[in-house]
């Protein structure tokens, strides 16, 4: 089943470059339906040697209820994992990182249909978006969800909670996606 038809287009378009940081009534609803997803049966494989990956900006997501404003702080880091996760990625020779330009993001939150046409202008076969939720002082969620650019279908999906909200947590949760892609990867070969 495809994640992009219904009230499911709404979820990918959220994680795919909206503004972070902020509090939105459409996040929870777009987190719920990614891990609904979840559920679906997968399509495939997430990686095979040298496939496109078009690496979206990843959404954040913060519902702890914390007096003091983190926003710099977690855009930072959101920031640093979208690298960290890149090069790893690339350096696994498993995938071929493709940048997403200003102009693919700004497709990407406004109509799924133009993301999947320029993702594949751009080259990509495959597309990674995700999310980080905080829901507690020390408690978060990330969500990634790795998409065919031909169709759209779930080739990926994991959701993996990490303590800690300091720049070393965020890094060695960065670390252990980046394995379980790669892994995702190898298994496919």
């Amino acid at each position: 089943m495809s994640l992009i038809v219904g009230t499911r287009r709404r979820s990918l378009q959220y994680w795919s470059g909206r503004p972070r940081g902020q509090l939105r009534q459409t996040g929870v609803t777009a987190l719920v339906l990614l891990a609904m997803a979840a559920a679906l049966p997968s399509h495939g494989r997430a990686g095979e040697a040298g496939k496109a990956l078009l690496a979206l900006p990843f959404g954040y997501l913060d519902t702890s209820g914390e007096a003091s404003d983190q926003k710099e702080a977690h855009a930072d880091r959101l920031k640093a994992m979208s690298t960290r996760l890149t090069d790893r990625l690339q350096a696994g020779g498993s995938y071929r990182i493709v940048p997403a330009t200003p102009g693919i993001i700004a497709c990407a939150s406004n109509d799924q249909d133009c993301l999947l046409g320029e993702a594949r202008k751009a080259g990509a076969d495959l597309i990674l978006t995700g999310a980080v939720h905080k829901t507690s002082t020390l408690i978060s969620a990330i969500w990634v969800g790795v998409f065919d650019a031909k169709d759209g279908k779930r080739t990926f999906f994991r959701q993996i909670s990490f303590r800690g909200d300091t720049n070393e947590a965020w890094q060695h949760a960065t670390d252990f996606v980046a394995g379980q892609l790669q892994e995702e990867a190898r298994q496919a070969r």
